[in-house]
C-alpha cells in the first residue's frame, strides 16, 4: 500500500490594489527576506521624501530593493505606476513587511533558533514523574 501526501504550493498571495503577487515560501526566499529587510527599513528610516529630489531617489532605490526581495524583481515600478506617491508605497512596504513576518510565524517559520526550541519546548512539556514512596 502506497502512502499518498498531497503537495502544496509554498507561497502566500500578496494583493496590493488590484496587483496580485506572491511571496514564495522557500528557505531561500525567506532567510534573503529576514537579512535584507531589516537592514532596507532602517536606510528608509533615514530619509524625508518630501525633503528633497536627491533624498527622494534614494528612497526610491532602497524601496525598490525591498519589493523586489518580497515580491519579485520590477513590483515596484508597478506599485508606484498605480500609487505615485513615495509616502503611500512606503507605507505599503512597512505594511507588508510586518504582514509577511507575521505570516511566515503563523506558519511555523520563526525568526530564530531560540524561538523554535521554545515553542518545541511549550508544545512538548511533560508533566513530572511522581516517584512512588
Amino acid at each position: 500500500m502506497a502512502i499518498k501526501i498531497q503537495t502544496e504550493k509554498p507561497v502566500i498571495p500578496i494583493e496590493i490594489g488590484e496587483l496580485n503577487f506572491e511571496f514564495p515560501v522557500d528557505d531561500e526566499a525567506i532567510k534573503k527576506f529576514r537579512d535584507q529587510i531589516p537592514k532596507l527599513k532602517e536606510e528608509l528610516e533615514k530619509f524625508a521624501p518630501e525633503n528633497n529630489e536627491e533624498d527622494q531617489e534614494l528612497v526610491k532605490e532602497a524601496l525598490s530593493k525591498g519589493y523586489d526581495v518580497i515580491l519579485g524583481e520590477g513590483s515596484f515600478d508597478k506599485i508606484y505606476k498605480v500609487t505615485p506617491s513615495l509616502v503611500y508605497c512606503m507605507h505599503y512596504y512597512s505594511q507588508l513587511a510586518e504582514g509577511l513576518e507575521n505570516e511566515l510565524k503563523e506558519r511555523g517559520f520563526s525568526d530564530s533558533t531560540q524561538e523554535k526550541a521554545q515553542k518545541y519546548l511549550q508544545q512538548n512539556k511533560k508533566q513530572p514523574v511522581k516517584k512512588k514512596k
